[in-house]
């Protein structure tokens, strides 16, 4: 039957296999009139099977041939790279990335359990703005922890803050926005997003003294910051400033988009207000996140909108599948109503004010006065400031080299600032990794 599912054969009802006429290749590419019928006997379909069982046979014989022929030059590839590759990376001062002693995946996993209890329920595709169990959750977390206000039916989920801002980047382009600008210190691909949505993007320090200058100049209409994350000298924006930003937008109407990431890592006193709960006027877009309190790859975020583009949200929400899957959804909200949340969020905070002075304290001890170091009120990173007129790429190169990476912030004269994280470095093993940072920084 295989021949008369290609278009080889045909099938009549009580009479033989009918076999098709084909156009010939020519050497020139082009095709052979079709001058003949062939009206076909079992006999010559027998004979026709018999060549079309060698064709495929020495068609297999060919295509293994190749594979082992791309094996082997895979291989070759391979090892080729290898020989030429850098030194592995052993201390990772660079990322963000969640601390291996920082999660408890044993109960994270019970609720998995919980959850695989009711497939029904993970037989769909789920809501398009977010599982409502979810919702719910977050807008009693954000009301109380945040000063956020929303409820169930304003929270949007999403796979990550990568999909919350694809989707707000064509809100805003429907809005008629046609500048955006994005803080330093966010990663890179925000602003991707947003030039590959046609905006004029330009990049700002949240925390200059001449930043709300530099907004009026480039008539910037949507500022995305991040209040909350810390500078390279540990600190998160001031009160001051979110009110001039508040201002600002309500002035100029303009949007803040507020990315709350690190909100909830906040050492010393209670985290300050977001800029949505502080805010009098309906300009700011709250992003969050929980990818510094659980492991990164679980892909959620959630949004709150404005309700100005809360309604183009409303018009347009067919065009959006939901991105997040629906188990982690449920998971996590289960996860909060039971109060692992909360306590996840109090371990961690404990657990990472403390290491922070750990490395803050290794950092000082092996560095001496050829730095600064700046002791952080939140989030997972240390600031550095190096003495040296060695320039950036040199320390970044001897770093590398020796198996450590950090995150360059700034390159001045005779100074280097860089930023050093805590998290995906075990505790015990701080004291090494500095050390091994220190040895490959000796003399610069």
């Amino acid at each position: 039957m295989q021949l008369a599912a290609e278009g080889y054969i045909k099938a009549h009802d009580r009479s033989p296999y009918e076999v098709l006429p084909l156009p010939i290749l020519l050497d020139n590419g082009s095709h052979f009139e079709k001058n003949h019928e062939m009206s076909g006997t079992v006999a010559e379909v027998d004979n026709i099977l018999n060549e079309k069982t060698t064709e495929l046979d020495l068609s297999g014989v060919i295509q293994n041939e190749t594979r082992v022929a791309s094996t082997r030059l895979t291989n070759q590839g391979e090892l080729s790279s290898k020989a030429t590759q850098a030194v592995p990376i052993r201390y990772n001062f660079a990322t963000g990335a969640m601390d291996p002693e920082g999660f408890d995946y044993t109960r994270w996993k019970r609720y998995i359990g919980y959850i695989l209890r009711e497939p029904e329920r993970l037989l769909a595709y789920g809501h398009p703005q977010g599982e409502p169990e979810l919702r719910a959750e977050l807008a009693q977390y954000l009301n109380n922890a945040r000063a956020v206000r929303t409820t169930v039916d304003h929270i949007i989920i999403g796979s990550g803050t990568q999909a919350m801002v694809m989707m707000l980047a064509a809100l805003l382009k429907r809005a008629g926005l046609t500048t955006v600008a994005v803080d330093a210190s966010v990663i890179i691909g925000v602003t991707h997003i947003f030039k590959d949505y046609g905006f004029t993007v330009i990049t700002v320090d949240q925390h200059s003294e001449t930043l709300l200058e530099d907004l009026h100049k480039a008539g910037v209409e949507a500022l995305y910051c991040t209040p909350s994350h810390g500078d390279r000298q540990g600190r998160v924006m001031s009160v001051g400033r979110r009110k001039e930003l508040l201002h600002w937008a309500a002035e100029q109407n303009s949007y803040l988009i507020e990315d709350d990431y690190d909100s909830e890592l906040r050492y010393y006193g209670r985290p300050i207000s977001s800029l949505q709960g502080m805010a009098t006027t309906e300009r700011v877009i709250y992003l969050g996140t929980p990818s510094k309190v659980l492991p990164p790859s679980i892909r959620i975020s959630y949004m709150v909108l404005p309700p100005v583009l809360w309604s183009d949200f409303l018009t347009y929400r067919t065009s959006y599948r939901q991105s997040a899957g629906v188990m982690e959804q449920l998971v996590w909200a289960r996860y909060i109503k039971d109060g692992e949340w909360s306590k996840q969020i109090r371990r961690l905070r404990k657990h990472y004010a403390d290491k922070s002075k750990v490395l803050a304290a290794q950092l000082q001890q092996t560095f001496g006065d050829t730095v600064k170091v700046y002791l952080p009120e939140g989030g997972v990173y240390i600031g550095l400031t190096i003495f040296t007129d060695k320039g950036a790429d040199a320390l970044l190169q001897k770093a590398r080299e020796a198996g450590c990476d950090v995150r360059i912030e700034a390159d001045g004269d005779d100074e280097v600032r860089c930023l050093l994280s805590f998290s995906a470095i075990p505790t015990n093993e701080l004291e090494a990794a500095v050390k091994e940072l220190g040895n490959a920084w000796k003399g610069l």
